[in-house]
């Protein structure tokens, strides 16, 4: 379960920085449901990219977004079903896109769904730890993204062999990148860097997808939403 302890001092100074930054972090009822994301948001979002590091872009963690590059609002659930004259089959498969969350990817989601509650209990704080973020892709592009918008330092984690777009894209995006030895089956390497960090630095927090809760949470309460929805059509 996710440890929901407040540190009252840490979400003091967690507070003080996300006024100051204008920072306003979404729920996942929002998510769920872009109509209860307040108009002033929605307004803001005419200005903003899809991919633009603003905080006003956390609020397009959502399956909902319009399908447009840049200023878009919300609309149903993104997703194709492919036909039974290609598949041969009766049942309907149907897959979510994930193209335009924020990043082209849905991990922007899951990261979130680390991360903020950390930041809600106090139990990171902005302005001493680093959200490290090990991943063979997505999942460290996503958290790293997160971490941007909510003011946060990151650290992502990733084999040298991914692709060179992707470090460019992360050296302007997180406080620091690291290449570990392989390609995208060298996750082993990843985390002995991880264990490397927790040895030597008293300042991080490792966002492990595999063993974080709040990576399942999300996407029960807001993929599932999708593609319930999805379904009932």
């Amino acid at each position: 379960m996710i440890d929901l302890t407040v540190n009252e001092k840490q979400l003091e100074r967690t507070a003080q920085r996300a006024r100051e930054r204008g920072i306003i972090a979404p729920t996942f009822a929002q998510m769920k449901d872009p109509n209860k994301i307040p108009q002033k948001v929605k307004d803001g979002l005419k200005d903003v990219g899809l991919w633009d590091l603003h905080p006003l872009n956390l609020f397009r963690i959502t399956w909902k977004n319009e399908p447009v590059k840049h200023g878009g609002g919300f609309d149903g659930v993104n997703y194709v079903e492919i036909p039974s004259e290609i598949t041969g089959v009766k049942a309907r498969i149907i897959a979510l896109v994930g193209k335009w969350f924020p990043t082209g990817a849905h991990k922007v989601g899951a990261t979130y769904g680390c991360l903020a509650p950390r930041l809600v209990t106090g139990q990171f704080d902005p302005t001493f730890h680093k959200a490290v973020w090990p991943s063979t892709g997505n999942y460290c592009r996503g958290g790293a993204y997160n971490s941007n918008l909510l003011a946060c330092e990151s650290i992502a984690i990733l084999p040298e062999e991914m692709s060179q777009e992707r470090f460019q894209w992360l050296s302007k995006v997180a406080g620091e990148v690291i290449a570990t030895p392989g390609c995208e089956s060298n996750v082993w390497e990843i985390f002995q860097k991880c264990i490397e960090l927790q040895n030597t630095r008293d300042n991080i927090m490792i966002f492990n997808q595999f063993d974080e809760f709040g990576n399942h949470l999300w996407h029960y309460e807001v993929t599932g939403h999708a593609m319930e929805e999805v379904l009932q059509q």
